[in-house]
């Protein structure tokens, strides 16, 4: 009986902890526009289309690739105007 209430106090306990993680680690995780962009597509992408998660990790991943060569190429950060 009381294994019953103890494994419904462990859901919010579980979540409580992941925001807190959330929250600390999200300066570090989101250091430019680009990645915050990222996070809001990523989020609407999973609630209002329910995709896969390793879908969105593929595509994640390949957008990030992109971008790293994108900026690399000459001049692309000054006709950007992006300090990086």
């Amino acid at each position: 009986m009381w294994t019953k209430a103890a494994m419904q106090g462990i859901g919010p306990a579980v979540i409580g902890v992941l925001a807190v993680s959330l929250v600390q680690t999200a300066p570090h995780a989101l250091p430019d526009p680009f990645a915050i962009a990222m996070l809001i597509a990523t989020v609407i992408t999973l609630l209002v289309w329910r995709i896969g998660a390793v879908k969105i990790m593929i595509t994640g991943s390949v957008f990030g690739v992109l971008r790293s060569r994108l900026l690399a190429l000459p001049g692309v950060k000054a006709a950007l105007s992006i300090s990086l």
